[in-house]
């Protein structure tokens, strides 16, 4: 009787070591896998945030109202920027302002009047009454909005105002941005042209 009882324990532990993974005791433990800590963005900080105004050039889009857009670049290093809408490119180069037509203005005054004038930068000095030629521009929004977004970095991404009404994002800080005034033989004057013909934001 005992010799069968041995044989029968024997045969269970046989039994069992057949089945158990290789290299592992049945006596072990399922292995802890360690979790890694959560993580937290930081929370944003607006003053930072506008302090950090205008230390990096950028890419910026505007929406105006409820219809006007234009897309941009400015490069801080001098100020100057671009902006491209529906059918015209704005350039600012100090105080002077360059404006090549692809299209009949979106809110001329006059149709046709400038049919001359497309494809060529017509030149002209700065408007001083208009959100697009602050000398703060594009950053005065964010200096001023009702709400704000901001980027991983805590920087700007997207402002809104009331009024105007406008909405500014801002993206690709640090981005290499030259904008320089066209040749020469490229511009004209034109002195009935006015960019406000563009749009409110001119």
């Amino acid at each position: 009787m005992h010799d069968q009882i041995r044989r029968l324990v024997i045969g269970s532990v046989l039994l069992a070591s057949a089945f158990a993974p290789a290299g592992c005791s049945l006596l072990e433990k399922a292995p802890v896998v360690a979790q890694p800590p959560a993580t937290t963005s930081p929370t944003p900080d607006p003053a930072q945030a506008v302090a950090r105004l205008g230390q990096e050039s950028a890419r910026f889009t505007v929406v105006f109202g409820e219809a006007e857009k234009v897309s941009g670049v400015i490069d801080q290093a001098t100020g100057n920027w671009e902006m491209t809408g529906d059918g015209y490119v704005v350039r600012r180069v100090g105080a002077d302002v360059y404006v090549k037509l692809t299209g009949e203005p979106p809110h001329s005054v006059f149709p046709g009047q400038y049919g001359d004038d497309l494809g060529k930068w017509v030149h002209l000095a700065a408007p001083s009454d208009a959100p697009a030629f602050d000398q703060d521009f594009p950053w005065a929004p964010a200096r001023k909005a009702a709400a704000a977004e901001f980027d991983v970095a805590g920087r700007f991404s997207r402002v809104t105002l009331g009024d105007p009404a406008m909405v500014v994002s801002y993206s690709h800080y640090g981005t290499v941005v030259q904008v320089a005034a066209p040749p020469a033989d490229q511009t004209i004057e034109d002195h009935l042209f006015t960019p406000a013909s563009l749009g409110s934001i001119f």
